[in-house]
C-alpha cells in the first residue's frame, strides 16, 4: 500500500513530541555500559546482538543540554569501523544496543560504550487507552536501578509513553475543496513516579496553538536495524526542510488516573494522558 496522509501525520507528530520532550524537557540521562549478548532468532544468519540494560537511546545531535548521540562503540579494547560491512555495526537506538556483522558477529567480543538514555520509551500504538492501562502488562525497564544484564529486543517496556493517532476528520475550510484536517493523537503516560508524570504533563500541557512540520513519512531518520540513517539526525534540521506544510496543535488536555484505581491496576506505575487535537489545511480530493 502506498504512503497516506495518516502516515506522515503520525510521523510528523511522533518526531514533534520526541524532539520537543528532550529538547525542552531534558528528559534524558547520559550514561556508559557494558553491552550483553543476546540471542535474536529475528537477525538474519550472520548477525549478532548485544544489548545494554536500558532502551531507548536518544538519537537526535544537539538536542537538550549534551545529550550524547554514540558514533561508534568498542570491543574487546579495540573500536571497529562502523561504515564496513564486512566488518562492522549498526547501532540499534530503538533497542539499546548494536546488531554486529561479519568478522565482529563471531569475535565474541566484549562490547562497551557510552550512550544518552531517554527517560520515557516512545512507541506508536494502536492500542486504546483503556486496554493499555488494564490489560497491558508490561515490563519495567527502570532508569533508577543497576543492571548488568542486556534487555531482551523488541518487547515494549516502561517508563514509556505510547501515541495513537485515534482518529482523522475532514472539515470544510475554503471553497475550491480545501478541508481542516482535525486529528485526535492520544498518548498514555507511564512514568516510575509522580515528579516524572507532572513533569511530562505539564511539558505538553503549554503546547497549545504550537506548529510543527509535516515531514514525509520516508524521511523518517531510523533504518530497519534501529540505526541513524544518515550517520547524524536533527530534528531542527529535518524540521526546517519542511517547513513549508505544517501541522497545529489547537488544543492540549492533561488527566490522570486516581491513587486508588492506580493501585488495584499498576501500583509500581504512575498513568497520565495526553490528548492533542491537531489541525492541517489541505485539499484531500485535489489529483
Amino acid at each position: 500500500m502506498k504512503i497516506s496522509f495518516g502516515h506522515e501525520a503520525t510521523t510528523s507528530f511522533t518526531l514533534w513530541f520526541e524532539h520537543h520532550l528532550l529538547e525542552h524537557g531534558e528528559a534524558y540521562n547520559n550514561m556508559t555500559g557494558n553491552l550483553f549478548y543476546i540471542d535474536d532468532d529475528r537477525l538474519p544468519a550472520g548477525f549478532e546482538r548485544y544489548s545494554s540494560a536500558y532502551k531507548q537511546w536518544v538519537t537526535e545531535s544537539g538536542v537538550g543540554n549534551g545529550a550524547f548521540v554514540p558514533n561508534d562503540l568498542s570491543g574487546a579494547g579495540t573500536s571497529v569501523d562502523k561504515e564496513d560491512p564486512t566488518n562492522g555495526y549498526y547501532i540499534d537506538f530503538n533497542n539499546g544496543g548494536i546488531v554486529v556483522t561479519g568478522a565482529a558477529a563471531s569475535a565474541n567480543m566484549n562490547w562497551s560504550g557510552a550512550f544518552s538514555l531517554k527517560e520515557f520509551n516512545i512507541y506508536n500504538t494502536n492500542h486504546t487507552e483503556e486496554s493499555l492501562v488494564i490489560e497491558g502488562k508490561f515490563d519495567t525497564n527502570s532508569r533508577f536501578t543497576v543492571i548488568e544484564s542486556g534487555i531482551a529486543p523488541y518487547d515494549f517496556v516502561t517508563p514509556a509513553i505510547f501515541i495513537n493517532n485515534e482518529y482523522i476528520e475532514n472539515e470544510p475550510f475554503a471553497f475550491g475543496g480545501e478541508d481542516k484536517t482535525v486529528m485526535n493523537f492520544k498518548s498514555v503516560v507511564f512514568a516510575e513516579n509522580l515528579y516524572q508524570l507532572d513533569g511530562v504533563l505539564s511539558l505538553f500541557a503549554d503546547t497549545r496553538n504550537v506548529a510543527f512540520s509535516s515531514v514525509d513519512f520516508g524521511a523518517h531518520p531510523i533504518n530497519e536495524y534501529g540505526d541513524i540513517k544518515t550517520g547524524k539526525y536533527s530534528y531542527d534540521e529535518l524540521a526546517t526542510e519542511y517547513k513549508s506544510e505544517i501541522f497545529n496543535i489547537e488544543r492540549v488536555n492533561t488527566s490522570k488516573i486516581s491513587e486508588s484505581i492506580r493501585s488495584s491496576i499498576s501500583p509500581s506505575l504512575y498513568v497520565g494522558f495526553l490528548d492533542f487535537e491537531v489541525t492541517k489545511t489541505r485539499f484531500p480530493r485535489a489529483c
